[in-house]
């Protein structure tokens, strides 16, 4: 069906929320008809009980027939509260599971979904505006149930009251729909300037977040002091809340404007619809009872109407929240996420062929019409400056962004051919960016509980990378918890040894292809060279890239890749480069020259 752009039909989202309540809980979705009947009950009761109280005054019947109607109308009463309490009671606890549900929806739509499409601004827009209908007492996912329940009470409430208001005066039944539905649409008015401008606002709120998380992450505690960024922090803070302000001021101007617009009409309707019922007293003879009853059947009929503006007001926010949280839910996904061919046995070749690449809202390619080969178990090097597309290339070998143009073979076959989390498994990554998880070392390792991982496995994959030396030493060992900020007996780790920690879940996972994105480099360079020619050893037989700054680290590979603004500048073995003499033996000799003078300087401070 052909939608306007950010938005889906009302009764498109109205079927999939009630599919969805039906379908995870069938309870809430019984209560919540059951309960509507019981408030139009319970209100009327409550009006009847007025009236025949004074009838039994005004008419001066007995006491013990006064208080038998009064004792039967407030039993009934007390049995519908209690009825009502036990249905809001159970339908509050199931809101907030159907409020877990939506985040889990949302969450597993965030884990599986291409991992570009979290990368991208439109991305995370979208998933900042979902998650915002999740996780609070007023989103849309908490809310919903109750006000659908409160809808068909409030729909039951005017039917009924309708019926006896319209054979008094149908003037006053009018008269009190007309001021109820104009309230409607200025409170419509409202929702639908919220949702106009609500990605402004995601924006801000985005930032801030941001800045929250990062004025309080360890890594960062350091710079911000040392480098005198706190004043520059708390700058952009005052500026991105000083905008988040700025929209949330439009916003309740904007509903005080509304606010004032509610009263108005409320005014009009009850000069109206009061001064007709005492004109039905003075000049048709109305008993008082009946004037109780109607004056009461009246209040309540308004009541009704304005919680059904209020109801339509909030059905639609939940519209648009169910519109916001299905427009990323249906963030389409470009790789293969159904049925893929088999994987490789073993070790693989691989080959790019015509490989281009552009970021979203980019207006040229990082990676141009790139094209190489890899045999199986060949050791290729990727080296070149700061921004040459190193990265970009490793993440597309690994699936997670998908060519703008060309094809990826591994084994011959299309990389798209294979399943895209059966393709994840071919290779052990390690990222320039590593993050820790507060689990303990023997999880963040093996990425699995500590009654699933292999121990064995864990220990020999730290010893591999470097790290067991420090484990062993922890009273703890791989038990031993890591991020202070999450518990007070972690162990921290520092900058050379989280690295190593990632290059043991590296080794752990035991993929057919090992890649490493400079993870080294906060490492010396003999230190880095060891863990490289270490992992040149263990690779054996293994298809290999290792990417590098430090050009000497990666001389044992089989071939060396120069990278040059998203293209293969040269091509050899170490030695084919410095003889060609071109930038890599350029760069080679700068970085020579950079550790020989640093240790000549060394050596005259010895």
């Amino acid at each position: 069906m052909k939608r306007k752009k950010g938005t889906y039909p009302f009764f498109s989202n109205l079927k999939m929320l009630l599919a969805e309540l039906w379908t995870h809980q069938k309870r809430m979705t019984v209560f919540l008809f059951l309960r509507a009947p019981v408030l139009v009950l319970l209100s009327f009761l409550g009006v009847y009980l007025s009236k025949e109280v004074v009838r039994a005054v005004t008419e001066h019947g007995t006491p013990e027939r006064l208080l038998l109607t009064i004792a039967g109308i407030s039993l009934a009463l007390i049995l519908c509260g209690i009825c009502d309490r036990y249905l809001f009671t159970a339908m509050y606890q199931l809101s907030m599971a159907n409020d877990l549900h939506w985040q889990t929806v949302l969450l597993d739509k965030t884990v599986t979904m291409d991992y570009e499409n979290q990368e991208n601004p439109e991305g995370l827009t979208r998933l900042s505006k979902a998650m915002a209908n999740c996780g609070s007492d007023q989103s849309t996912a908490r809310i919903a149930s109750d006000t659908i329940a409160s809808f068909l009470a409030n729909a039951g409430g005017i039917v009924s009251y309708a019926g006896v208001l319209t054979a008094l005066s149908p003037w006053i039944t009018l008269t009190v729909v007309a001021a109820t539905t104009a309230g409607f649409f200025l409170l419509k008015q409202l929702g639908r300037w919220s949702y106009a401008h609500r990605s402004r606002w995601a924006v801000c709120d985005r930032k801030l977040e941001y800045l929250r998380s990062n004025s309080g992450d360890f890594r960062r505690a350091k710079d911000l002091r040392l480098y005198r960024m706190t004043d520059w922090f708390l700058d952009v803070f005052a500026q991105t809340l000083a905008e988040r302000m700025r929209w949330h001021k439009k916003e309740q101007a904007f509903g005080l404007r509304v606010d004032a617009g509610m009263a108005a009409l409320s005014f009009l309707r009850e000069g109206i619809t009061y001064g007709a019922l005492v004109f039905l007293i003075v000049g048709q003879g109305m008993t008082a009872d009946e004037f109780v009853l109607y004056f009461g059947l009246i209040g309540g009929f308004a009541t009704w109407l304005l919680g059904l503006a209020h109801n339509l007001e909030a059905l639609n926010r939940i519209h648009l929240g169910m519109s916001e949280m299905r427009e990323y839910l249906d963030i389409p996904d470009r790789q293969n996420h159904g049925k893929g061919i088999p994987l490789p046995e073993g070790t693989f070749s691989i080959e790019f062929r015509n490989v281009s690449y552009r970021y979203a809202g980019n207006e040229t390619d990082t990676i141009r019409n790139l094209s190489f080969r890899v045999e199986k178990g060949e050791k290729i090097a990727v080296v070149g400056r700061n921004g040459a597309g190193k990265t970009t290339l490793i993440k597309l070998l690994c699936g997670l962004y998908t060519p703008t143009g060309g094809v990826i073979l591994i084994d011959g076959k299309p990389a798209s051919d294979y399943n895209i989390t059966e393709y994840y498994s071919l290779f052990s990554v390690v990222f320039q960016e590593i993050h820790v998880l507060p689990v303990s070392i023997a999880r963040n390792v093996s990425g699995q509980t500590e009654e699933a991982a292999d121990e064995a496995r864990v220990v020999e994959a730290l010893r591999l990378a470097g790290l067991w030396e420090k484990v062993s030493a922890l009273p703890q060992g791989i038990r031993t918890r890591l991020v202070k900020s999450v518990h007070e007996d972690a162990a921290e780790l520092s900058g050379g040894e989280t690295q190593k920690l990632a290059l043991a879940r590296a080794l752990y996972k035991g993929g057919k292809a090992l890649i490493l994105d400079e993870p080294t480099a906060a490492l010396d360079p003999i230190a880095e060279s060891r863990i490289y020619e270490e992992y040149g050893r263990m690779s054996q037989n293994h298809t290999s890239v290792f990417i590098s700054h430090r050009l000497a680290s990666t001389r044992f590979c089989d071939l060396i890749f120069f990278f040059d603004h998203g293209q293969i500048a040269e091509t050899g073995t170490h030695e084919e480069l410095m003889r060609q003499g071109g930038q890599y033996a350029e760069m080679f000799e700068m970085q020579s020259r950079y550790y020989r003078e640093e240790e000549t300087s060394d050596d005259r401070e010895g």
